[in-house]
């Protein structure tokens, strides 16, 4: 069975979170709860690609989109799939006027940015009601823990441990390396691992990839 919004995890500056969504590409439409804001600038890609099979070397490059959008509904039209049969698109940034900001991991997760805590809860139980889960005590979640939910609206805390976000210091990233570093196998090691926290799309990029639907 397949959830719209399968985890949240909330981030250390108190102000932020990360919504698990059942594939983003397919689901865009979240965008929607957003309709009303005032969009100030955005950071999308796009890239075609082939509904049929296609050689194994073929590539389709990502280009940013110039398209000024006034709010997520206008966007959401923009992307109707009757006139972008052959396109996806990637959310690197969607800043607001009031200040918050949406960033979307590719098929994984939206990052939304508020400007407040209390902004942030009743944003979250705003959200989560919408898809149907009753309101949850958000006072009880720990930062960085990734909580997922049933279908009865439970939370689940599957002890997978803490994981940084782009709010931690330096010296708390590089404590948190050690001590994992410690607990794991040289193979599972993250000293070398890119802590930047930026979607890895680019306007010079090119990747294969297949029908995203």
């Amino acid at each position: 069975m397949n959830q719209l919004i399968t985890n949240i995890e909330l981030l250390s500056n108190q102000k932020s979170f990360r919504l698990g969504i059942s594939n983003t590409a397919e689901n865009l439409w979240f965008l929607l709860h957003f309709k009303k804001l005032d969009i100030l600038n955005t950071e999308i890609y796009h890239q075609q690609y082939s509904e049929f099979r296609t050689a194994k070397t073929t590539k389709y490059p990502i280009r940013r989109l110039k398209k000024k959008f006034a709010n997520t509904a206008v966007f959401l039209d923009y992307l109707s799939p009757s006139s972008k049969p052959s396109r996806r698109f990637i959310i690197k940034e969607i800043e607001f006027t009031n200040g918050w900001k949406i960033k979307e991991q590719p098929h994984i997760y939206f990052t939304i940015y508020t400007n407040s805590l209390e902004e942030r809860n009743t944003l979250i139980n705003h959200l989560i009601n919408s898809v149907g889960f009753d309101p949850i005590t958000i006072e009880s979640l720990e930062p960085n823990i990734n909580y997922y939910f049933k279908a009865s609206g439970l939370l689940l805390d599957y002890k997978l441990g803490v994981s940084p976000d782009e709010f931690w210091s330096e010296d708390s990233l590089r404590e948190w390396r050690e001590n994992y570093n410690a607990n794991n196998t040289a193979d599972d090691s993250v000293n070398n691992t890119d802590f930047s926290f930026s979607t890895p799309f680019d306007e010079n990029s090119q990747i294969d990839i297949q029908p995203p639907f």
